[in-house]
């Protein structure tokens, strides 16, 4: 049965605790136009009868959550409007340390069926359908806190949802504060101080300052002339698939995807072949509509992570330095069928998806993120404001023509032990609700034998793409509607 479901202690104190007991913490620019939503991690742990006890391994959480909370106070803040301007956001922390209540659930009966076994979950690569969001992630709490955990036993296993808000963390923020978080479960499980842990930094001042005179961003964002909300509209069915792509499928996609134009990576050509084979796919659907001669305007927007980019070291940085890339690439109609011997040669088949010039592309569109173009960014939020205006040049990939791809393969989460023999085994996103038009690379344990992608489309839609995909030696982990 679920144990502490419900809202702690201390987040019930934080709504009913007055302003003058919160400590203000501002937070940067960058923060400012981060999606205002959480960053949710899925942390897949095996247990066996050589694991610690289901006792332990609470202690050793609580403990190391405790001791990670003492160094990084943040976490215990909460997300609020600023009350001079609403359009920003800021954080309240608790002068009085309240404490974390670590929300456990027990479905590990041998009777008890809520979730698969862990076995099984593995056998199937840990699939989204069996992970849902409604049941593994905590529960929503207002005014939203910076951090929430909550850890799920199964049958031979631990589910542990970690979540921290997008405006004080990104994806490679979250991977610092888990290895973080590990470190210290592990120095309580040999109750011993582990010299190597090393908090990551809050400090907002690690970011170059804005520059007026540098008002001109040429890549990723826009600013709108206002934020009027978009009527909302009926949207076609939605679906979720995993697709594995093994070392030697991605290196043939590279080869395919190369030209004599340039350098591109693998990931570059993976990009590729996601953007060309979802705007096939649309482009298919919008001439059975219509077969009337147009280019429809179509943006590929990448999340880049702009950490390596500033000329003041920022790999111990766990606050928002994620950037956008983008390029454009019009879907012109009407698109003709593609044969069905093209699926038998994949030379001709990535030459029909445009794969070199979509690579190349996107190589060009990563490498122009530099520290002048983040500064940029920097000066431009901080000239508006409303905050709001400052959008992504790719927010038409919600059942429109945009397409959006992010990356967390490189994310720090299986190298630490959490307690003597428990490591992650593998990272997902809690299955939520619908989305359509953007991907994910997840972390794997061991990129060296391929990358799994999480990629979300309309029902038809991904009728198409799977196709394409299957073609250039993909395999279907999951599917979940």
């Amino acid at each position: 049965m679920p144990r502490n479901l419900l809202a702690s202690t201390s987040d019930e104190m934080a709504v009913n605790v007055p302003l003058k007991d919160f400590d203000s913490f501002q937070l940067s620019e960058l923060d400012q136009i981060m999606p205002r939503l959480y960053v949710r991690w899925l942390l897949c742990i095996p247990l066996s009868q050589r694991s610690p006890s289901k006792a332990a391994i609470v202690e050793y959480l609580q403990g190391g959550i405790k001791d990670t909370l003492a160094s990084l106070s943040i976490l215990q803040g909460y997300i609020v409007p600023k009350s001079s301007n609403p359009s920003r956001l800021e954080v309240h922390v608790p002068k009085e340390k309240l404490g974390f209540d670590l929300r456990v659930q027990d479905h590990d009966g041998e009777h008890d069926e809520t979730f698969p076994t862990y076995e099984s979950l593995r056998e199937a690569e840990f699939p989204a359908s069996s992970l849902p969001d409604t049941t593994l992630t905590p529960p929503e709490i207002k005014p939203p806190p910076v951090f929430d955990m909550m850890v799920t036993f199964i049958r031979g296993g631990l589910l542990v949802c970690i979540k921290c808000h997008h405006a004080v963390v990104d994806g490679g923020g979250l991977g610092l504060v888990v290895k973080f978080i590990a470190q210290n479960c592990f120095a309580t499980s040999v109750q011993e101080k582990v010299q190597s842990s090393i908090p990551p930094s809050m400090d907002r001042s690690i970011l170059p300052k804005g520059n007026q005179s540098n008002l001109i961003i040429e890549n990723g964002f826009c600013v709108l002339s206002d934020t009027a909300q978009k009527p909302t509209k009926d949207y076609a069915p939605m679906i979720s698939h995993t697709f594995k792509f093994k070392a030697e499928a991605l290196q043939k996609l590279r080869l395919l995807s190369t030209s004599e134009i340039g350098f591109i990576s693998t990931q570059d050509a993976l990009t590729a072949l996601l953007y060309g084979s979802v705007s096939y796919a649309r482009g298919r659907r919008f001439t059975e509509i219509s077969t009337k001669a147009v280019n429809l305007p179509s943006v590929m927007g990448i999340a880049v992570d702009g950490r390596g980019r500033l000329k003041r070291s920022a790999v111990n940085y766990a606050g928002n330095v994620t950037m956008y890339a983008s390029y454009t690439s019009p879907i012109s109609l009407p698109v003709e069928n593609i044969p069905s011997q093209y699926f038998e040669d994949l030379e001709s088949l990535s030459q029909r998806l445009n794969l070199p010039s979509l690579a190349f592309q996107t190589r060009k569109a990563i490498t122009s993120v530099t520290q002048d173009s983040i500064i940029s960014v920097i000066s431009v939020a901080d000239s508006l404001e409303d905050v709001a205006r400052l959008q992504p040049t790719f927010a038409d990939f919600f059942q429109g023509a945009d397409f959006f791809i992010t990356s967390g393969a490189d994310f720090p989460v299986f190298q630490q032990e959490w307690w003597i023999g428990g490591k992650v085994e593998a990272l997902r996103i809690p299955f939520k609700g619908n989305w359509d038009g953007s991907s994910a690379v997840l972390a794997t344990q061991d990129k060296s034998k391929g990358l799994d992608v999480m990629l979300g489309l309309r029902e038809d839609d991904m009728v198409v793409v799977r196709k394409i995909l299957l073609a250039f030696g993909a395999q279907i982990v999951q599917v979940s509607k």
